[in-house]
């Protein structure tokens, strides 16, 4: 952990953690918004947003960034992640080991929302069918924590097998949220190439994600199709539908379905 953060007083530290990530958060959800403006031709689900949906993700955004912002600035003063010498090899395994763990973990606790007895804490983020980029960070405050268990219980984890770097850590949360906000964008930019079943064991296209709003059961992965792959969760008809949006055909309705669909639990 660079001196300069450790030698930073609680309010200060929180101030430059909530603000990167507030930083982050707007300008990636411009990003998102510029997609959607370019690629209006792409657009997946040609269905009305409901009334007030930014005003409602933008409160949700608010909370979401307090949550992890909270748990960030206490770990990096309480010291709970062991941190070691900086170089590329050690960065580059934080960065590796966060995408693989962050992938792992939120499989299993998005999955867990969808019980019976959890949705409660779910359904704030679910109440945006038709996704924004607003609407990666737009949660309750107790799934907020999920997340933050994540950034800061990960690396912490790891620290006990070996030291981490802080900057592969800080450039995983970058990523994640650059991901999660820009991801939720309802265009589809990704080429055919990178829709293929090969390349989504690494990346989803923005429509697999997309279904899971519309949907509401199945494709609990984030980032690529790895873990629904594995816990089949994985809705068959989701390549038939991307080539569709790709033509120029949007989706005119939450239930539609591609050829030969096959139910995701």
């Amino acid at each position: 952990m660079p001196e300069s953060l450790r030698a930073l007083s609680w309010p200060a530290l929180a101030s430059l953690v909530g603000g990167s990530l507030v930083a982050l958060t707007v300008v990636m959800s411009l990003v998102g918004f510029a997609m959607e403006r370019w690629l209006s031709k792409r657009r997946i689900f040609a269905v009305p947003l409901f009334d007030g949906q930014y005003r409602f993700e933008l409160v949700g955004n608010a909370v979401f960034i307090a949550v992890v912002t909270s748990a960030i600035t206490a770990a990096l003063r309480g010291g709970w992640i062991r941190f070691g010498a900086e170089s590329a090899t050690r960065a580059a395994l934080t960065f590796a080991a966060m995408v693989l763990g962050f992938q792992g973990y939120y499989w299993f606790l998005h999955r867990a929302m969808h019980t019976p007895a959890l949705l409660p804490i779910h359904r704030w983020h679910h109440r945006s069918q038709v996704t924004t980029p607003l609407t990666g960070q737009s949660v309750s405050a107790l799934e907020a924590v999920g997340w933050a268990l994540a950034w800061v219980g990960l690396p912490w984890l790891f620290g006990l097998l070996a030291p981490v770097s802080f900057w592969g850590w800080a450039a995983y949360i970058a990523f994640n949220v650059t991901g999660n906000v820009v991801g939720h964008s309802n265009v589809e930019p990704t080429a055919p190439m990178a829709a293929t079943r090969l390349a989504t064991w690494f990346a989803n296209a923005f429509v697999y994600h997309s279904l899971h709003h519309a949907r509401w059961t199945g494709h609990y992965s984030f980032q690529s199709a790895l873990m629904d792959r594995i816990m089949g969760t994985e809705w068959s008809d989701w390549p038939a539908l991307y080539a569709r949006i790709v033509e120029g055909h949007p989706l005119r309705s939450l239930n539609e379905r591609g050829d030969e669909a096959v139910d995701a639990p």
